[in-house]
């Protein structure tokens, strides 16, 4: 996706992917997500894509150190600012953090990020990163993702399933795509699916006739 696309996406305001609220999964999954990390040792755990999502904020109140990777960047500046968090923000580079609750965000495209820049983590919560991504891209971000996983480490992530024309971002990702993609990297669990279609208008009214959200849990290999 090009990267216009997204900044067009936040200056205008079309972010239905945003949440407002935690998300759902993660709070009830949450020790799934940190299993590897020894007990009373935070874990240190990557957000691509990760917007402004306030899953962020609910990770570092939980004692994890916190990064995000974020194209766009009035996204990443809006995050500390509705966190309230403005005053204790210190940015340099490309990057923004609140050293404070240890949370950071780096601000560019995912791909041009390393582990050697950002080193490796103990899990990675992608709630809305794959299902963003075209497939030619889909397969570029399965490895690149693994390279920042350490040996044992999680990937908590959640895909859409639908019936009906394209209407992506975000695009329906089938379970045998997710396999394909991510089995070489990690040993993988459907912890289950919710059937959203009826919450989802917006889906209907450009003629999906069936959408399921499916999470999913990998330990790296």
């Amino acid at each position: 996706m090009e990267p216009d696309f997204w900044r067009e996406r936040w200056q205008t305001g079309q972010i239905g992917f945003h949440q407002e609220e935690v998300n759902a999964h993660l709070a009830e999954h949450y020790a799934k997500l940190t299993g590897a990390t020894p007990p009373g040792t935070p874990a240190r755990i990557l957000v691509p894509l990760c917007g402004k999502s306030v899953d962020l904020s609910y990770l570092s109140e939980q004692g994890e150190q916190v990064v995000g990777i974020e194209l766009v960047e009035t996204a990443a500046l809006a995050f500390f600012e509705e966190a309230g968090l403005r005053s204790g923000v210190v940015r340099s580079a490309n990057r923004v953090r609140a050293n404070d609750l240890g949370i950071e965000i780096v601000i560019g495209d995912f791909f041009e990020q390393t582990p050697a820049e950002l080193g490796t983590f103990d899990g990675v919560w992608d709630r809305a990163a794959l299902v963003a991504l075209p497939p030619e891209l889909r397969a570029r971000y399965a490895p690149h993702l693994a390279s920042f996983v350490k040996p044992g480490g999680r990937l908590l992530l959640v895909t859409f399933v639908f019936d009906g024309p394209p209407v992506g971002p975000p695009h329906s990702v089938s379970d045998d795509e997710v396999r394909a993609l991510f089995s070489p990297f990690f040993a993988l669990e459907r912890l289950g699916e919710h059937d959203l279609l009826a919450e989802s208008p917006r889906f209907r009214e450009r003629g999906v006739t069936s959408l399921r959200e499916h999470l999913w849990l990998g330990k790296r290999l």
